[in-house]
C-alpha cells in the first residue's frame, strides 16, 4: 500500500527518520534532532537554562525534568511526546491515515494486503507507545478473521484484546465487547452476548461524560441483538433512546451503522424510511470506502422487502448483495444472503432454484482464490447438511 511505503519514510526534517531513533536513548535524541536543525545548545536552551544543563542531558548524565523537557521539544519543534518516545512529528496521523486505507482494503476482501500492512501499523505504534492505534490495529487483525469466517480465531482474539485495552480508549472497548458479544451470539449464547452488551452500556453511562461513539457503538450491537432475538419493540426503544447521539458522535461508520439497524426494524407500512435509513447508510458506508458493508445494506433491504411479502423485489436487493459479498470473500455473509436468497425464491414458487441455493448456502461460499479460507459454522445456527454452514437471521450490518 502507498501509505505504508510513505510511512516507512516518514520525516519530521533530515536526520528525523523514525529508524535513526530506534535504540537510542533520549539524550542522543535530543542531541541527533539539534544537530539536524543546525542548532546550537544555546539556542535551545535559551535563557531557561545553561548550555551545561543541555550537555549533561545529551551525555546521559542527566534526565530532563517535565519542564526542560517540554522547553527542549518546543525549540525543537516537536510534540513533547514525540520527543520523548522518539516519534516523527507527524506519526500519529501517518498511522491513523494507514489504519483507514487497511479497513478500506479489509472490507473490500483483500485480506493479505489488510493483515500485512495492520502488522506493520501494530509494530510501530507500539514503538511510538500508541497504545490506541495499536490496539485498532490488533481489532482489525481479528475483523480480518471474522471476515474469513474463523469465528473461534476472532474470538480468542478479541478476548484477548479486551484484557490489554488501555484504560482511555473507551471507543475501543466499545467494538471490542460488541465484538465479543456477537461472537457469543453467533455461538448461540444470546443470553451472554445480551449480557455484556447490557453490562457495558451500565458501566459506560455510570462514569460520566460518556463517550458518544462509544455509547453508540454498543448500543447498535444490542440493537441488532434484540432484532435477531425478534425483539423488535426493544430495538425500536433503544433506537429512540440512542437517535439523539447521532449529532456527536464522530465515528461515521457508526453513524452508518445505526441507519442500517434502524432501517431493518421498519415493517409494512414503514418501507420509506427503511428506505430512507439504508440509503443514509449506503451513502455514508460509499463516503468511507467500505464495500461489504454496501453489500449488507442490499441485504438489510432484500430481507425487510421479504418479510413486507414482496419476495420479487427482495430478491434483487438480495442477488447484489450476494454478488457484493461474494466478491470480496465474506464467508459467512455470503452464506446468509445466499440462504435469504433461496427463501425469497421459495415464496415465488421457484422451488428448485431455492433447493439449490439452500445446498449452497450450506457449504463453504465461493471466494476468489487468493481470498479462500476455511469457514467456521456456528453451532447454534448449524444446518443438518455437511460442511460449512451458517443459517442467518437478520444481515449483520449493525456489527
Amino acid at each position: 500500500m502507498a501509505e505504508t511505503a510513505a510511512a516507512d519514510v516518514a520525516v519530521v526534517g533530515v536526520g528525523d527518520s523514525h529508524d535513526d531513533a530506534v535504540g537510542e536513548s533520549l539524550g542522543d535524541r535530543i542531541r541527533r534532532l539539534r544537530l539536524a536543525r543546525g542548532l546550537t545548545q544555546q539556542q535551545v536552551v535559551g535563557s531557561r537554562y545553561t548550555r551545561a544543563y543541555l550537555g549533561a542531558v545529551e551525555s546521559g548524565a542527566r534526565m530532563p525534568s517535565p519542564e526542560a523537557l517540554a522547553h527542549f521539544a518546543d525549540r525543537l519543534g516537536l510534540a513533547v511526546d514525540d520527543l520523548r518516545h522518539g516519534r516523527p512529528a507527524n506519526a500519529a496521523a501517518q498511522l491513523a491515515a494507514e489504519q483507514a486505507a487497511a479497513r478500506r482494503e479489509l472490507s473490500a476482501g483483500r485480506l493479505d494486503a489488510a493483515e500485512r500492512a495492520l502488522t506493520g501499523i501494530r509494530v510501530r505504534a507500539e514503538r511510538y507507545r500508541l497504545s490506541e492505534l495499536a490496539g485498532w490495529a490488533g481489532y482489525h487483525l481479528a475483523e480480518a478473521q471474522l471476515h474469513r469466517g474463523r469465528t473461534e480465531d476472532a474470538a480468542a482474539r478479541y478476548d484477548e484484546l479486551a484484557g490489554d485495552l488501555p484504560d482511555d480508549c473507551p471507543a475501543l472497548r466499545a467494538a471490542v465487547l460488541a465484538r465479543q458479544a456477537y461472537c457469543l451470539l453467533v455461538a448461540g449464547d444470546a443470553p451472554r452476548a445480551v449480557a455484556i452488551l447490557e453490562g457495558g452500556l451500565r458501566a459506560l453511562r455510570a462514569a460520566p461524560p460518556v463517550d458518544a461513539d462509544a455509547e453508540l457503538r454498543l448500543t447498535n450491537a444490542l440493537m441488532y441483538t434484540f432484532l435477531e432475538l425478534s425483539w423488535r419493540e426493544r430495538a425500536r426503544r433503544l433506537e429512540r433512546e440512542v437517535t439523539p447521539l447521532l449529532t456527536r458522535a464522530t465515528n461515521r461508520e457508526w453513524v452508518a451503522q445505526f441507519h442500517a439497524v434502524a432501517g431493518q426494524l421498519r415493517r409494512d407500512g414503514e418501507l420509506d424510511e427503511a428506505d430512507r435509513h439504508l440509503r443514509e447508510a449506503v451513502r455514508r458506508y460509499t463516503e468511507l470506502g467500505l464495500t461489504r458493508e454496501i453489500g449488507l445494506c442490499h441485504w438489510a433491504r432484500g430481507y425487510v422487502l421479504l418479510r413486507a411479502g414482496r419476495p420479487g423485489e427482495a430478491g434483487t436487493q438480495l442477488r447484489r448483495a450476494r454478488e457484493t459479498l461474494g466478491d470480496v470473500g465474506a464467508v459467512l455473509d455470503h452464506a446468509g444472503v445466499t440462504l435469504e436468497l433461496a427463501e425469497a425464491r421459495r415464496r415465488e414458487g421457484a422451488l428448485d432454484e431455492a433447493a439449490e441455493l439452500a445446498e449452497e448456502a450450506a457449504g463453504p461460499a465461493p471466494a476468489p482464490p487468493s481470498r479462500a479460507a476455511p469457514c467456521a459454522a456456528p453451532p447454534s445456527r448449524a444446518a443438518t447438511t455437511p460442511g460449512c454452514r451458517w443459517t442467518p437471521g437478520t444481515p449483520r450490518a449493525g456489527w
